[in-house]
C-alpha cells in the first residue's frame, strides 16, 4: 500500500513539471507568433504605403507624359507648318531659277534643233511617254508647243493594227501624232500581228487605225509593212502610196493567198525596196519599177537566190543585199549555166552584202557562190561584205575566200575597194593576205557586227 502511494505521488510531480515546462514553451511560442505578426503588419504597412507613394508618382509621371506628348505634338504641326512653308519657297526658288535660266531665252529655231537630237535611234520611232517627242511635251508649257509646232519630231512612226481590237485611245494618239506631222514625208512602220480567227474572213478596213493610215498615205516615203499578204494587199491597194522605200515582210498564213499579182504601188518614186519572208515574192513589185531600183534587199528562206536574173533585171542597182539559206545539201542559189560564153556585166553595182544564215555559215560551202563570182563583171563594185548571222556557229575566213573574190574585185575600176568578213574567224595568216590583198587595193577586214535580227536597212 505504501509503494503504491509513492508511485502515485512521484507520477503527480512528473506531471507537474511537464505542465510547467508546457506552459513555457507556449508563452514562447505565442511570443514568437506575436512578433512575427508585428513584422508582418509592420511589412504590409510598409507596402501599402509604398503602393500609395508610387502611385501618385506614377500619375504625376503621366501627367507629365501626357504634356510633353501634346506639346510634341504643337512641334510636329509647327514643324509641319514650317516644312509647307519651306516647299513654296523652293517652288518659287526653282521657279525663279527657270526665270533666269539660259535654256528659258534659247531661240525657239535653237530648241527645235535640240529636240531633234532627243529623237530616238531608230529608223521608226515607237511612241512612249518616257522618250522623245511625247517626253518634250511634259515639261513645260513652252516645250510642248514647240514641240507640237515642229512636223520633223512627228514623221516617223511604228504603229500595230489589232484590227478590230485596236483601242480607240491608240487610233486617236496615232491621229494626233500624223497631224502634228502636217506636210511632211512620213517614215511609217505598220505591224499587224493578226489577232483574228483564221476561220473567218477577215476585213480589215473595220480597223479605225487602217482607214487612218490609208488617208495619209500619200505622205509615205518609207514604208515598213509586216503582216499577212491578204492584209498588204488590201492595205496598199487602200492608199495612194507614192513610196521610195519599201520593207516589206510578209507573215506565212495558214491558207493559200494569190501572191502572183504585183502590189499596187506609184512607179515614180520608188528607189530602195527589202522584201522578206518565203511569200514575199520579186513579182510585188511593179515591173515598170525595176530599172528606177538602186537598192534592193532579199531575205527569203526556202527560196532559191537568181543572181543572173537579178543584175540583169535590176540594171540600176547600186546595192544588193541577199541573205542565204541551206537547204538539202547546198546554198539555196541557183546556178548559172555551164555553157555561158560571156560573162554578166553590171555597170552601176557597188555593194554587195552576202549574209549568211546559221545553217548556210555551218553547212554550206562557197563553191556556188564562186561560180557566181564567175560569171560576174562588176567594173563599179567598191565593197564586197559576207556576214555571218548564226551567233551558234563561228565560221572561217579560210572557208569563204575563194580566188574567185579576188579576181571579182580585181575587175572593179574603183581606187579603193573593201572586201569585209563580219562575225568570222580570222584566217591563218591574216598580215599574209592582208599584204596580197593590199596590193590589189583591196582594203580586208575581219570584224565583230553582232547578230541583230534587223541586219537590213533600205535606207543605207
Amino acid at each position: 500500500m505504501s509503494l503504491l502511494t509513492e508511485t502515485s505521488f512521484v507520477h503527480c510531480r512528473a506531471m507537474d513539471s511537464v505542465a510547467t515546462v508546457s506552459a513555457k514553451q507556449l508563452d514562447v511560442v505565442l511570443c514568437t507568433m506575436n512578433f512575427a505578426n508585428s513584422l508582418l503588419e509592420v511589412e504590409i504597412n510598409e507596402a501599402r504605403i509604398a503602393l500609395q507613394r508610387d502611385g501618385e508618382e506614377l500619375s504625376n509621371i503621366d501627367f507629365v507624359v501626357d504634356n510633353l506628348q501634346a506639346e510634341i505634338q504643337a512641334i510636329c504641326m509647327r514643324i509641319a507648318v514650317q516644312r509647307e512653308k519651306r516647299r513654296a519657297v523652293e517652288t518659287r526658288i526653282l521657279q525663279n531659277r527657270a526665270r533666269i535660266s539660259p535654256v528659258r531665252f534659247l531661240p525657239t529655231e535653237i530648241l527645235q534643233q535640240i529636240f531633234k537630237y532627243c529623237l530616238p535611234n531608230d529608223r521608226y520611232v515607237i511612241p512612249h511617254i518616257l522618250s522623245a517627242p511625247l517626253l518634250l511635251c511634259q515639261i513645260c508649257r513652252r516645250w510642248r508647243d514647240i514641240a507640237q509646232a515642229t512636223p520633223e519630231l512627228w514623221s516617223s512612226i511604228d504603229v500595230h493594227d489589232w484590227g478590230v481590237w485596236t483601242a480607240e485611245l491608240y487610233t486617236a494618239m496615232v491621229a494626233r501624232w500624223l497631224a502634228a506631222a502636217r506636210t511632211r514625208p512620213l517614215a511609217v512602220s505598220v505591224v499587224c500581228l493578226q489577232k483574228w480567227d483564221w476561220s473567218r474572213q477577215y476585213d480589215s478596213t473595220q480597223s479605225g487605225l487602217f482607214r487612218l493610215l490609208a488617208s495619209h498615205s500619200g505622205r509615205f516615203h518609207d514604208l515598213h509593212i509586216q503582216a499577212s499578204r491578204s492584209y498588204i494587199d488590201t492595205f496598199m491597194a487602200g492608199g495612194s502610196y507614192t513610196v521610195k522605200h519599201i520593207l516589206i515582210s510578209v507573215m506565212p498564213t495558214s491558207f493559200l493567198v494569190n501572191s502572183g499579182h504585183p502590189l499596187t504601188l506609184g512607179t515614180s518614186n520608188i528607189t530602195h525596196v527589202a522584201l522578206c519572208g518565203k511569200e514575199a515574192l520579186i513579182s510585188l513589185i511593179p515591173r515598170t519599177t525595176f530599172p528606177q531600183i538602186t537598192h534592193l534587199t532579199l531575205d527569203r528562206p526556202g527560196a532559191e537566190v537568181n543572181f543572173m536574173k537579178i543584175l540583169l533585171d535590176f540594171p540600176a542597182l547600186v546595192q544588193l543585199k541577199i541573205k542565204l539559206f541551206f537547204h538539202g545539201d547546198s546554198l539555196e542559189i541557183v546556178n548559172p549555166p555551164s555553157d555561158a560564153m560571156s560573162l554578166i556585166k553590171h555597170q552601176n553595182l557597188e555593194i554587195l552584202g552576202i549574209y549568211l544564215s546559221e545553217d548556210a555559215a555551218q553547212f554550206g560551202s562557197v563553191t556556188s557562190l564562186s561560180r557566181i563570182f564567175d560569171s560576174l563583171s562588176l567594173p563599179s563594185l567598191r565593197e564586197l561584205a559576207f556576214v555571218a548571222l548564226g551567233s551558234g556557229w563561228e565560221a572561217t575566213v579560210d572557208e569563204w575566200f575563194p580566188d574567185s573574190v579576188k579576181v571579182l574585185l580585181s575587175g572593179s575600176s574603183c581606187s579603193a575597194k573593201r572586201l569585209l568578213y563580219s562575225n568570222f574567224k580570222r584566217p591563218l595568216d591574216m598580215i599574209g593576205s592582208r599584204e596580197q590583198l593590199r596590193n590589189l587595193a583591196i582594203d580586208f577586214r575581219v570584224d565583230n557586227a553582232g547578230f541583230g535580227c534587223h541586219w537590213y536597212d533600205i535606207a543605207s
